[in-house]
């Protein structure tokens, strides 16, 4: 077996709950409160410019060219497309640029992205892979569920669905898988088990971003 399918198998029951979360499902059925939505896309631009952060620090921490072309190919990707095409869509739901750079981080969007930074400083680019690989696959197979199952009538949300279902987006996820079975071939079993718990709260942090977003959860003072 693949590791990164040991690694799938390890957190099914997380995955499971990540796909039937209420957020995920009320996008698939085009249900979702806009007002959840919005608050939605302001925390995900937060979290977008941490995740710009982590390439950065990925591209550093490269095994080699290939795979430091690869995310440096993503970071340019996500700073000049994704960023602006965020934007586009936030401005369909009345927020500005002015309003997404002063939106402050929501509890859960700060953990999850303190988190990922710090395993990205502190780990090597195995240790880096196993954090970031959680968003992109998880992404890629909710939106590929969502879509068997039929598009929304939503226009936004079925974009959204469309987005992460992309053959461009599966098949960036599997050069990340790939490149993963690739260095964990060999490792003593110490390390693929720190691996497998990095990879683990990756995906506890996927769960509760759907959380923060479904409750649209603040800080207590704000």
């Amino acid at each position: 077996m693949k590791y990164t399918n040991r690694l799938r198998q390890y957190t099914h029951e997380i995955w499971e709950a990540n796909y039937y979360h209420p957020f995920v499902q009320a996008i698939g059925s085009g249900t979702l409160s806009e007002e959840k939505f919005e608050f939605y896309l302001a925390q995900d631009y937060v979290y977008l410019k941490d995740y710009c952060r982590l390439l950065a620090l990925g591209v550093a921490k490269g095994h080699n060219l290939k795979s430091m072309g690869r995310l440096s190919e993503l970071l340019q990707t996500t700073l000049q497309v994704e960023m602006d095409l965020h934007r586009a869509i936030c401005a369909d739901f009345n927020l500005s640029p002015q309003d997404l750079e002063a939106t402050e981080p929501a509890p859960n969007c700060l953990g999850y992205t303190s988190y990922l930074l710090r395993i990205a400083y502190e780990g090597d680019s195995l240790d880096f892979l196993a954090a970031f690989l959680p968003c992109a696959w998880g992404y890629v197979e909710i939106g590929r569920r969502l879509k068997r199952k039929g598009l929304p009538q939503h226009a936004h949300y079925a974009k959204w669905i469309e987005t992460y279902a992309s053959p461009e987006f599966w098949e960036f996820t599997e050069s990340i898988k790939e490149e993963i079975n690739h260095l964990a071939q060999g490792l003593p079993p110490q390390k693929l088990e720190r691996l497998q718990e990095i990879f683990k709260f990756s995906c506890r942090w996927e769960y509760l971003f759907w959380e923060m977003a479904w409750t649209e959860q603040r800080w207590t003072d704000s």
